[in-house]
Order: structure tokens, then C-alpha cells, then sequence
């Protein structure tokens, strides 16, 4: 029995490895399915990986050529306008001069239509950087005080004549609700009404242009406006409205000669108005006029303090180019000691040679390279440097920068360097900054930008302006005792108190302090003003004002005039009580 037994024991046991070798090699059978569909699955995805790779390695190497594309771009319309703005300067500050002089009615047509040409051609070039900066992202808007009903009347102003030349009408209907002051930027809701407006004008003839400002609520400190102009013109087909606001897209009719233009200036107010994130559309039947609107909300101005507007005076000056009539020169004080002009252009050189001659100032050098104006820095004294930015041997930067550096070395006093130049990026501006130079002009530079410059770092042409004469004379007539006592008392108490104020402005300036920077200045600029010392307060009220609106790079430049513009002022209020007195 136990022999039987076994058998059949060792037989179920054979059964059972049997199996289990059968399930064995099933396993590994399955395993090496598995592997096998794992490996081809791992191919795949290498081969993916490999894939990717190069989708990542080709799209790399388009976005750095679309930079380099975008690099390139931006490099040749800086070239271009410099190029353009050369001779344009020439043309443009010598026709501004010609126009002040003895001329026949003839000839002051024909130097008319020779500067009216040529600022049509600067817009133009200004509207291509424009939208170059726009489609780049470089285009920031400006924020400070802006009054609508004064802006739409500027540009009347503005548009008037080319009204009157076509027979037609100007119009303005503002809702009675249209907060006085807003904030918003002054200069591109300017420049989108001189469009809408001009545009508005330049297909209409004999007839009306209606500019219509209405208030669609007010809510949360804020005014959201409906901003309509509305001419009796030609009007725009259904095809033409559908491309109106892209880029160099004209319609049918304004594709015609007699109409001009680039197409850029409604695609640029768009750009400007979606910046401020409102909306613009137009509403038009063909041969029925044409009405362009504009939907946007504005920050109702709600404190005590005013926001003076830090509009670039360049881009102003695109815009209010206005026809000068003959007028005086603005005689100011001899200088010290003379400016210097650094420029390579002989044309450029003459008209700003002949512009400060203009406005007085005749103590002047001139040199044709970088080279040479370190070279007359090291030879005499100068009150400030006009330095053009591209010149031969060296440029303005390096100049600039090795004068600054001799100023290190040998612990000479801080000239003012302007920048001249063609360029008008912003990151060409901050170049100019950051090389040492103090304030930037560019090309064409009208005669009144650069008579307010000059004024602005020379404070001996500040002369006229120093002291409030209305705020002097009641003071001096104020008081019981002599005359003078009252203005003496507090002329006395203001210089113990504004030296050690200016020197902690100063240190805040310096260190980026830009709350104490607002209080400092404030307290500096009411105490001046109380005492009608004029000149200081305008600066230490520019100084506040950038400083509220977070920018301290205009501040810090200034910061060197404060001293002198304080000395002077005492000296004048001083030497009226001496002249009382005796």
C-alpha cells in the first residue's frame, strides 16, 4: 500500500510541476511580449524625444531670428530717422528762422509751404517709429492731469486753417458732466483726436466736423466717455470699414493722391486706445460722412495735490507745429563763459549756431567730433556742452563719458552735457543718461525747445524769472515797521532752515528715497513760493511731481541746480532790500 501510494503522490506532483512549467513559460512568454511591446514603446518615445528636440532646437532658432529680425528692424528705422532727422533739422530750424525775419507776403507763402512739407514729412517718420514701438511693446503711456475740453480745443486750434482751406466747419458738443481734470496721457489723446479730426477734414469738403464728448457713467472715481467725430464727408464703404485700422490699409478714396497720407494713423489710435483699454470703431454709409468713436474710461483726479504733466516736450512738438511770426529775439544776459557745440554735421551745426544767436546767447564754440570736444572741455571753461550723439573718431557717449571721468579724476565741477541727437527711441535716450549726460533735444529741435532748455541749466539766463515780483512787492509793503522788515525777517528765516533741506533732498534723491523725496520737496516749494522766489519753486515742483509718479531719473539730473538756483534768489532778494535800504 505505501508503495501504491507513493506512485501515485509522485505522479500529482509530476502533474503539478508540469503545469507550473507551463505557466512558467507562459510567464515568460507574457514577459517577453511585454518587454518586446515596452522596447518598441520606448522607441517610439525616443524617437519622440528625438523629435521634439529638434521642434525645440527649430523654434529656438526662429525666435532668435525673429529677434535678430526684430533687432535688425529696429536698428534700421533708428538709422532711418536719424538720417531723415539730419537734414530735416536743417531744413526745418532754418525755415523757423527765415520766418521771424523782414519777408514779402510772397516769400512768406513760399517758406511757409517749405516748412509745412517738411514737418508733414517728420510726422510721417514720427507715425513708422510710432508703430514700430507699439508692435514691439516699447510704447508706454504717460499719465498726469489732462482737461479734454482744452485738448479739444487745441486741436481746433491746430486743424483750423487746413478747415477753412477745404469750406469746412468745426464743431464741438461736451457734456456738461465731463470732469475739468482727468488722468490720462495728454499727448496721445491729442494725437488720436489730430487723426480723427484730420482725417475727418481731409475727406470732407464744404462741409461740417462735429467733435462730441459724452459722459456714459461715472463710477468708482472714474469717468467712462464716449468720444465721437462726425463729418458730413465722403463716407467709407462696408469693404473699406472692415481693413480701416490696420496697418498702412487705406480705403479706395484714400489711396487717391489728392487725399496722401500712410494709412498708419488710425491703426496707431488703435494701438493708443486699446493701450488705455477702451475700444474704437466707425460708423458709416458710403457717401453719407463718417462717424469714428472712441469708448474709454479715465481716472477722475481726486486729490489736492496737482500732477504736472511730464509730456515729452519732442512729442508735443510733433504736434503743435505752428507757423511763427516775426518776432524779437530773446535778449539774455552776457554768459560767463561760452557753450559748446559738438556736432559733425556743418548743416546742423549752423542752424543751432544760428538759433542760440536768436535767443541771445553768442559766446559760443563749435567743434566736429567727440575728439575735439574733450579736447575744448580740457582747454577753457564752458556753461554746458550741446552734444550731438553719432559723431566720427568718437561719438557723444564716449565723449561724454571720458569728460565725466576727467570730472572724477580732478574734482572739477559737474558741466551740463544735452544730448543732440536724430534717435528718439526711448532705449537710445537712456543711453544718452546713463553715458553722463544730463537732458536730451532731439532733431529738429524748435527754437522755443531749445530756448527753454538753455533756460533750463543756465541759471544766469533765469534772470527775469528768479523772483515773483507781485509776491516781493506785497511783501515788502507788508509790516508795521520800515519797509523791507518783514521781507527781511523771513529771508533770514528761510535761509537758516533750506540749506539742510536741500542737502537732505539731495540725499534722498540719491538714494532713491521716494516718499521723502515728495515731502522734502513739497515743504521746500512752499516755503519758496511764500517768499516769491519763483525759479526754485518750479523745480523743486517738477521735482515732486516726477517723484509722485515714481520717477526719480529727471529728479536726480536736477538735483545740481537746486543750490544755485537757492544762492541766487538770496542774492536778488538781498541786494533789493541793500538798494531799499540805502
Amino acid at each position: 500500500m505505501p508503495s501504491k501510494f507513493n506512485e501515485h503522490e509522485i505522479t500529482k506532483l509530476r502533474n503539478i510541476i508540469a503545469e507550473l512549467n507551463k505557466e512558467i513559460i507562459k510567464s515568460r512568454e507574457h514577459e517577453q511580449s511585454v518587454l518586446t511591446e515596452f522596447s518598441s514603446l520606448n522607441n517610439e518615445l525616443v524617437t519622440l524625444q528625438r523629435e521634439l528636440a529638434k521642434n525645440n532646437s527649430r523654434l529656438n532658432d526662429a525666435k532668435n531670428q525673429e529677434v535678430k529680425v526684430s533687432e535688425a528692424k529696429s536698428e534700421f528705422l533708428t538709422l532711418l530717422s536719424h538720417e531723415f532727422r539730419t537734414p530735416l533739422n536743417g531744413i526745418i530750424g532754418m525755415t523757423e528762422i527765415l520766418l521771424m525775419s523782414s519777408l514779402t507776403e510772397e516769400q512768406r507763402q513760399s517758406v511757409t509751404v517749405i516748412q509745412e512739407s517738411s514737418q508733414l514729412l517728420l510726422y510721417l517718420i514720427n507715425d513708422i517709429l510710432d508703430l514700430s514701438k507699439l508692435e514691439a511693446g516699447e510704447m508706454k503711456l504717460n499719465p498726469s492731469e489732462m482737461n479734454l475740453r482744452t485738448i479739444s480745443k487745441h486741436v481746433n486750434m491746430l486743424l483750423s486753417a487746413k478747415a477753412d482751406k477745404s469750406g469746412n466747419q468745426l464743431y464741438t458738443e461736451i457734456d456738461d458732466s465731463l470732469s475739468d481734470t482727468l488722468i490720462g496721457d495728454t499727448t496721445r489723446v491729442t494725437q488720436i483726436l489730430m487723426n480723427l479730426v484730420g482725417n475727418a477734414i481731409k475727406f470732407t469738403q464744404g462741409g461740417s466736423i462735429y467733435t462730441r464728448i459724452q459722459v456714459l457713467s461715472e463710477k468708482d472715481h472714474k469717468q467712462k466717455l464716449r468720444i465721437e467725430v462726425t463729418d458730413t464727408g465722403i463716407g467709407i464703404t462696408k469693404e473699406d470699414q472692415s481693413r480701416l485700422f490696420r496697418p498702412y490699409a487705406q480705403t479706395s478714396d484714400g489711396q487717391q493722391s489728392k487725399y496722401g497720407g500712410t494709412g498708419l494713423g488710425l491703426s496707431i489710435s488703435k494701438y493708443f486706445v486699446k493701450l488705455m483699454n477702451g475700444q474704437i470703431g466707425v460708423i458709416s454709409e458710403y457717401g453719407e460722412g463718417a462717424t469714428f468713436w472712441i469708448e474709454v474710461s479715465f481716472e477722475i483726479k481726486s486729490n489736492d495735490e496737482a500732477m504736472i504733466s511730464t509730456t515729452n516736450e519732442s512729442e508735443m512738438n510733433r504736434l503743435t507745429a505752428v507757423t511763427l511770426e516775426t518776432t524779437d529775439c530773446i535778449q539774455c544776459p552776457p554768459l560767463e563763459h561760452p557753450i559748446l557745440i559738438a556736432e559733425d554735421n556743418s548743416i546742423n551745426r549752423k542752424v543751432v549756431l544760428v538759433q542760440l544767436e536768436k535767443i541771445g546767447i553768442t559766446n559760443i564754440d563749435t567743434v566736429e567730433n567727440g575728439e575735439e570736444a574733450v579736447a575744448a572741455y580740457l582747454s577753457k571753461p564752458y556753461c554746458v556742452i550741446l552734444m550731438d550723439h553719432m559723431m566720427p573718431k568718437l561719438d557723444g557717449l564716449e565723449a561724454t563719458k571720458k569728460i565725466r571721468q576727467i570730472e572724477r579724476d580732478e574734482m572739477r565741477s559737474h558741466i551740463p552735457i544735452i544730448a543732440l541727437t536724430g534717435n528718439v527711441t526711448e532705449r537710445h535716450r537712456k543711453e544718452c543718461l546713463e553715458a553722463g549726460m544730463d537732458d536730451y533735444l532731439s532733431k529738429p529741435i524748435p527754437l522755443e525747445t531749445l530756448r527753454d532748455m538753455m533756460q533750463r541749466w543756465l541759471p544766469e539766463l533765469q534772470a527775469d524769472s528768479i523772483l515773483n515780483e507781485e509776491v516781493i512787492t506785497e511783501l515788502l509793503n507788508l509790516g508795521e515797521e520800515k519797509k523791507g522788515g518783514l521781507l527781511e525777517t523771513l529771508l533770514e528765516m528761510y535761509q537758516a532752515d533750506t540749506p539742510s533741506k536741500i542737502d537732505q533732498l539731495i540725499h534722498y534723491l540719491t538714494n532713491n528715497q521716494c516718499n521723502e523725496v515728495i515731502k522734502t520737496a513739497h515743504d521746500l516749494k512752499s516755503s519758496s513760493l511764500s517768499l516769491g522766489i519763483e525759479h526754485l519753486s518750479l523745480l523743486l515742483g517738477k521735482i515732486e511731481s516726477s517723484a509722485r509718479m515714481g520717477c526719480l531719473e529727471e529728479p536726480k539730473r536736477m538735483k545740481e541746480l537746486l543750490v544755485p538756483a537757492y544762492e541766487k534768489a538770496c542774492r536778488e532778494i538781498k541786494n533789493l532790500l541793500s538798494s531799499i535800504h540805502q
